[in-house]
């Protein structure tokens, strides 16, 4: 029974210790880690009493350095020194063990019956565990230190006296020093990012928080704690994953990785997002995972960190020699720890004053980078603030120049449209008129040039103005066409318009903006267009969304390629491509997009879809027009097969029998037979340009020949400059000349008028005003009073005359106007001063409110919004046109014309 013990006695003497380190004389601090030896104990089913019996001192393992790092580990480990004090006489010494931060830890020191933990006596925290040891005089001792690690295994042995273990050690103050700066700078960089904003001062406040964390845990200053001790090893993981989340935004802002490095901005982002994630889930991983994980982020972060400095210091960014200098110094230190926690490298050096040393050094450096940088971002405000003042200075001048320039050239070009205008309504002789035409003509392209200026000039300040109003989409398309009627029939274009009959003809939109980019794109669609067919065609868009229209623009006249260099213009030096900026800026204003197809193989085409919600009843009643239509035969000659499929498809909705024919020949073949079998044509429908035969040619065939009896309508579509006269058309036996291209309602109410179905509409006197209707014009230009003069007498109206705004206002105390017509700049006092003192004495005298229009060569915004400011009804803007003038008078008045007097 004696046995056992007996042997375990016997064992401490007899078994294979180590090499013991030799205590000679008086000790200051002896480093010891190179005498003792280690042993992994994966299971943890190792005791002190199996190791002391010897069954595994082959398994021990040397150390060999001053601290020894065996790498990441969550098991427990034994550590075993020999001592031999060869003094004479007893003595007690201290084994300082480190670090501090190991949770589980118990020395094992031999007693009377064996080996026994220390006790409470025996052990004491000062900067690391002391243990008091007794060594007896010429004896050996055999110490076992069982330590789990919970995560990097890194361990020193120190051998001091009772006095050095608890001296004064220099380190332990410059550690808290330190620590204090960190905290300082950390405070500073927060309220520099509170105060001044600048997100790198808030990343790198973080940045030193998190790294202050990271070394109270890494140094084991809270592994006595009950609170911080046993979370510690997650703690490690979630201030490295916080300093890994804070230097790349460190990085990324104070460098702006997005301009010199977009590739490793990233790279960073995502390192930061995975760091994230690991700080979110750091509770739930094991030791050594999350640790592991942390380390080799933190070793990638660096690297990344390194190059984003050597290219903002390569490419010469704003302080990048100072951030590749704290980047080099602070991650240094860092990267040797991260390899020492791995068991890679040696850890002879004191890891967390170096950490901390490096740390240090580079936020004091960043500190002054920062500071600096902060004064060039306040710097570069101001220096944008004041530049902004310039450009908006700039652009104010530049607007109310081109608005100058505008109304100074709209207004003598109002005096010439209007009395060319009126010039056109004299007896002339037919060059005269032509003369006139031709001046007319001259003057509409100029203003439509500083239309166009003045339109670009507030496309560019983004200041589009968007009406939403019922618009018909026959009618607008065909006010864009009869716009270039003329100019299509010089280069030998023929413009065909097609609006599907699934297209509302009420949808709700900006009228006026999209009559302006229709105008623009056939504009410069015909000025790069070659002889052939422009087609422009209206669907709805087929994608099942409600409101959206396509409008195309396609045909021969367009060659391959030709969308292409028109999209390659320079606006600044073709008007072509001024044009279709302004309308591919409308149609984005508009909520729109827009697109070309110009490939090989593909007929060339230019789209753009809008959102035009319809206005159409849901259940509308058939069109009397379509009931009285129905079962009419029609036979269509023309030599186009676009133009015969277009009036096709559209008698064939309307309930017509319709025969088409491309040679007119065939055409007067097809017109027998069907004389000859009684089933003549009720309509025929002829072009007046073909090869072989004209439209004028066949009609007077048809007129003549003596086979076909039944008196056919017979209807002409031509151009402008081939239309018959008259005479000719009634000698031909044309009952109607119609230009091309024709809209749909259009031809459906001439035919309906002609086949004696409907009468043609009258005159409405409502949109004619009341001759007796008393109005005054205030303008200061002599020749725009001749053109507004001229103007309202052909409608029948006498005005009294103003040349300023003090007239003006007398005049309007004295007489009470139905209407006033006011010029806005005049001399002495203009129109809005002008208005604002008329409103006044009606106020004043409580009389009602005359109508008073604006009458103004501006048309820019502004403009109209003073004009309304100061008490205006409307705005009509130079040069004045007789429809939008007339309808503004039977607006504002509401009076139709008396009735004649029946003597």
């Amino acid at each position: 029974m004696l046995l056992v013990p007996c042997l375990l006695i016997g064992g401490l003497a007899r078994a294979d210790t180590p090499p013991p380190y030799v205590i000679s004389g008086p000790l200051d601090e002896a480093r010891i880690t190179i005498y003792s030896e280690y042993l992994s104990d994966p299971d943890g089913a190792l005791t002190v009493e199996t190791l002391a019996a010897g069954a595994h001192d082959d398994d021990f393992r040397p150390g060999a350095r001053f601290v020894e790092g065996l790498g990441l580990s969550d098991h427990p480990w034994w550590i075993r020194v020999a001592v031999r004090n060869e003094l004479p006489v007893a003595g007690r010494f201290a084994l300082v063990l480190g670090p501090r931060n190991y949770v589980d830890s118990t020395l094992f020191v031999p007693g009377d019956a064996g080996y026994r933990p220390a006790t409470g006596a025996e052990r004491f925290l000062h900067r690391n565990p002391v243990y008091l040891v007794d060594l007896p005089p010429q004896r050996t001792r055999v110490f076992y230190w069982r330590v789990n690690p919970r995560g990097s295994m890194l361990y020193s042995v120190t051998l001091t006296d009772l006095a050095g273990a608890v001296g004064n050690d220099p380190r332990y103050l410059l550690y808290w020093v330190l620590l204090g700066v960190m905290l300082t700078l950390a405070l500073y960089n927060l309220l520099v990012a509170l105060l001044r904003g600048g997100p790198s001062h808030g990343y790198h406040a973080g940045f030193l928080v998190a790294m202050v964390a990271l070394l109270l845990f890494a140094s084991g200053q809270l592994a006595d704690s009950p609170f911080w001790g046993p979370p510690l090893p997650a703690l490690k993981v979630a201030s490295i994953m916080l300093v890994i989340v804070c230097a790349c935004g460190v990085g990324r802002t104070f460098v702006d990785s997005r301009r010199y490095a977009p590739w490793l901005h990233r790279l960073l982002l995502g390192v930061s997002g995975l760091a994230v994630a690991g700080l979110l889930v750091a509770p739930w991983l094991p030791v050594v995972t999350g640790l592991s994980l942390a380390f080799g982020l933190a070793l990638v972060a660096a690297a990344l960190l390194v190059m984003l400095a050597y290219q903002a210091w390569h490419r010469e960014a704003p302080q990048g020699s100072l951030y590749f200098f704290t980047s080099l110094l602070i991650s240094s230190p860092l990267v040797l720890a991260c390899l020492t926690m791995f068991g890679i490298t040696d850890g002879g050096f004191d890891l967390v004053l170096s950490v901390m040393i490096a740390v240090n050094l580079a936020a004091l450096v960043q500190a002054v980078g920062l500071r600096i940088q902060l004064q060039r971002r306040q710097r570069l405000v101001v220096e944008a603030r004041r530049d902004q003042a310039v450009a908006e200075a700039v652009e104010r001048t530049r607007r109310e120049t081109l608005a100058r320039m505008g109304h100074d050239v709209r207004t003598p070009l109002s005096g010439i449209l209007g009395m060319a205008e009126i010039l056109e309504d004299t007896p002339l002789s037919p060059n005269q008129r032509e003369c006139v035409g031709g001046i007319r003509n001259a003057g509409e392209n100029l203003l439509k040039i500083i239309n166009n200026v003045l339109e670009y000039s507030q496309l560019a300040d983004q200041e589009v103005e968007l009406d939403r109003e019922a618009l018909n989409t026959h009618d607008l398309l065909m006010d864009a066409v009869d716009l270039f009627r003329e100019r299509a029939e010089e280069k030998q274009v023929e413009l065909i318009t097609h609006v599907h009959t699934n297209v509302p003809t009420l949808v709700e939109g900006d009228a006026g903006r999209l009559r302006q980019v229709l105008t623009n794109l056939i504009g410069a669609l015909i000025r790069h267009a070659q002889p052939g067919e422009l087609v422009i065609d209206i669907s709805l868009e087929p994608t099942g969304r409600a409101g959206l229209v396509r409008f195309e623009l396609a045909g021969s006249a367009l060659r391959a390629g030709s969308l292409r260099r028109l999209r390659e213009q320079d606006s600044r030096r073709d008007s072509a491509g001024l044009n279709r900026v302004i309308a591919e800026q409308l149609i984005t204003a508009m909520g729109g997009r827009h697109g070309r197809r110009d490939e090989h193989g593909a007929e060339p085409g230019y789209w753009f879809v809008l959102p035009l919600p319809s206005l159409d009843p849901g259940h509308a009643p058939a069109d009397t027009d379509d009931h009285l239509l129905q079962g009419r035969s029609m036979l269509v000659v023309d030599d186009s097969s676009t133009v015969t499929r277009v009036i096709r498809h559209l008698a064939l909705s309307w309930g017509m029998r319709v025969t088409a024919s491309h040679d007119p020949r065939e055409a007067l073949a097809s017109l027998r037979t069907q004389a000859n079998i009684h089933e003549p044509y009720d309509v025929v429908l002829v072009d007046q340009l073909m090869p072989g035969m004209s439209g004028l040619q066949l009609a007077a065939r048809i007129h003549e020949d003596p086979v076909i009896t039944h008196p056919a309508v017979l209807i002409m579509l031509s151009g402008v400059n081939s239309a018959p006269d008259d005479k000719e058309a009634r000698n031909a036996g044309i009952h109607r000349v119609l230009p091309k291209p024709v809209s749909a309602p259009r031809l459906k109410q001439v035919l309906a008028e002609e086949l004696g179905l409907k009468a043609p509409p009258r005159d409405d006197p409502q949109t004619a005003p009341d001759p007796h209707l008393r109005l005054l014009v205030v303008e200061d230009h002599k020749l725009s009073q001749k053109v507004i003069r001229g103007m309202l007498h052909k409608l029948g109206l006498t005005p009294e005359l103003a040349a300023n705004g003090q007239e003006a206002v007398a005049m309007a105390e004295r007489t009470r106007y139905d209407l006033i017509l006011m010029d806005c700049e005049m001399p002495v006092m203009d129109g809005f001063e002008a208005t604002r003192r008329i409103r006044e004495q009606e106020r004043r005298d409580g009389r009602p409110a005359v109508p008073i229009v604006a009458l103004t060569a501006h048309i820019l915004r502004e403009h109209r919004e003073r004009s309304l400011a100061s008490g205006m009804n409307a705005h009509i803007p130079k040069p004045v046109e007789m429809s939008v003038l007339r309808e503004t008078l039977v607006r504002f008045t509401g009076r139709p014309p008396e009735p004649a007097d029946p003597a």
